[in-house]
């Protein structure tokens, strides 16, 4: 363990499970990485948070540098932070780049996220392991099986990176083979406790209620279970809580040109998942208050804190490269 992730650990932060990779992704980027400089302005408290909420701060992520946006998934605490009171984060972007960099968390008086270490983020290139080609519409992000797993649509599939920046796929589910481009396939990737790996599909319709799938490395193709949900929202993003008890599911949906979008994050239980099951998600939380109406929430990631009992959860917004809009990352701390 660095004495970076100490520090943090002893300064009551993230628990004993900081650490969640091998040491493939331990090695960081590449040294083609790119770096670009970011202007983080906080975000204001909410009013009001339900009680099983606390607010964690908040960041308005702004660039000159056109490569900051479409921000569609999230991964925290995979490999060593930088600096002292940082988080390693990696996102993952329509355009097929991974943006890398430190978030800042404050410990004292309270956990509160307050800055981008050194104010810059790099930036490297997804590109296809078989053909060189760089990748684009990753709309994922999960660790699993010691490497980084990416949900694409267009080209739908889901593809997994152990080092450097080389995609390769894995088995295609059948009912996302052949699936028109302009339909909505995997949008949420999660990691169970049993090292299965869980995507849900945004608009692949089953039993009146989204196609979900597990696939753990074993068969060809994927079991098959449903995701119910109300066709108006849809799963954006994934993340199980560090105790394994909980899946917790950003939804969006889109309600008119006067106010664009609406977010909620979702929960269900872990045991409920399983091949041929139909998970039933319940709402904990609106973002709407907190965000505003045109936030597009994509991803969503959940962290340990010093008290078991407690989850800090860090959801990110996709702002589809609007220069006009900023790419949004807050934090709450959760008690189920």
């Amino acid at each position: 363990m660095s004495a970076t992730t100490a520090n943090a650990i002893g300064k009551g932060l993230f628990g004993g499970l900081l650490l969640l990779c091998s040491a493939n992704l331990a090695r960081g980027q590449s040294p083609a990485a790119e770096h670009f400089s970011i202007i983080a302005t906080p975000l204001p408290e909410p009013y009001e948070l339900p009680d099983a909420f606390t607010w964690a701060g908040g960041l308005a992520l702004s660039s000159q540098d056109e490569r900051l946006g479409g921000v569609s998934g999230l991964g925290l605490g995979l490999v060593p932070p930088v600096s002292d009171n940082g988080v390693r984060m990696i996102a993952v972007t329509d355009s097929g780049s991974l943006l890398r960099g430190d978030l800042v968390f404050e410990t004292e008086p309270a956990i509160m996220l307050t800055g981008v270490h050194d104010r810059t983020l790099s930036v490297e290139r997804l590109t296809d392991a078989r053909t060189g080609v760089r990748v684009r519409q990753a709309e994922s992000l999960a660790i699993w099986d010691e490497r980084l797993a990416f949900g694409f649509e267009v080209d739908h599939r889901v593809g997994v990176m152990r080092r450097g920046t080389k995609i390769s796929d894995l088995p295609v589910p059948i009912a996302l083979r052949g699936l028109s481009r302009f339909k909505n396939g995997v949008e949420a990737l999660a990691t169970l406790p049993d090292k299965s790996l869980l995507a849900i599909s945004e608009g692949v319709q089953r039993e009146d209620g989204l196609r979900a799938w597990i696939y753990d490395d074993q068969r060809e193709d994927w079991p098959i279970l449903v995701y119910e949900w109300d066709k108006a929202f849809a799963p954006t993003g994934a993340d199980v809580t560090p105790d394994g008890r909980f899946l917790v599911v950003s939804e969006r949906k889109f309600v008119s040109m006067r106010e664009p979008l609406s977010n909620r994050l979702m929960v269900v239980p872990v045991s409920d998942i399983a091949e041929g099951s139909r998970l039933k998600p319940q709402q904990i939380l609106d973002l709407d208050p907190i965000l505003g109406a045109v936030a597009n929430v994509e991803s969503v990631a959940i962290l340990p804190t010093a008290d078991p009992a407690e989850f800090l959860i860090v959801v990110a917004t996709d702002n589809n490269y609007i220069n006009l809009l900023p790419t949004i990352i807050a934090a709450l701390l959760w008690r189920p």
